[in-house]
């Protein structure tokens, strides 16, 4: 019997060990780090995918005004507005867009596999490319555009490891082809 006011002196050592207070409070906190990084990650990845969806339909529409004609052959400019009017979550499109429009050399196939350059936002480095989408002549094209975006959440380790730039965007590519047929 403890006299009144005096604090109660805990059992046995042993006891304090198999004590079940707080069990639920322990998984708890090991699991919710899991479950928010699963949670964080996936919602990440979610506006990646959805960046890339609406490049690949900005560049197919732009390319359809090219097919139609709407853009002449000097309208680089022209048809970096049409994709970054029709492309949606992307911001700074304009500056950090890349368009590769070139000839497909249909006997050899040579230059597809060539990597896609990529705006450098790092260095403020754009590299030139070709951008000549009537020839006169019915020749195969192959479009490439890339697009340097920042990560959505910056605290999930970008989408399970993409490749980063120094300035620490990821690139999105679409790639696309058409047939180009003269006038």
């Amino acid at each position: 019997m403890t006299p009144v006011g005096a604090r109660p002196q805990p059992a046995h050592r042993a006891g304090f060990w198999r004590r079940e207070n707080g069990s639920s409070t322990v998984e708890f906190v090991l699991v919710l780090p899991l479950v928010l990084g699963l949670l964080l990650s996936s919602i990440d990845f979610g506006v990646v995918m959805l960046r890339q969806v609406f490049l690949d339909r900005a560049v197919d529409m732009a390319v359809r005004d090219v097919r139609l004609g709407r853009i002449r052959s000097t309208g680089l400019a022209e048809f970096r507005s049409s994709i970054c009017n029709n492309v949606h979550l992307l911001p700074n499109c304009e500056s950090t867009l890349t368009i590769d429009l070139r000839p497909v050399d249909t006997t050899t196939f040579a230059g597809l596999d060539e990597p896609v350059r990529c705006v450098d936002r790092a260095q403020e480095i754009n590299p030139v490319l070709t951008f000549d989408p009537a020839r006169g002549r019915q020749e195969l094209m192959m479009i490439r555009v890339c697009v340097v975006a920042d990560p959505f959440l910056r605290a999930t380790g970008l989408v399970l490891g993409m490749a980063t730039d120094a300035s620490g965007g990821y690139a999105i590519v679409s790639r696309s082809a058409f047939a180009n047929e003269p006038a």
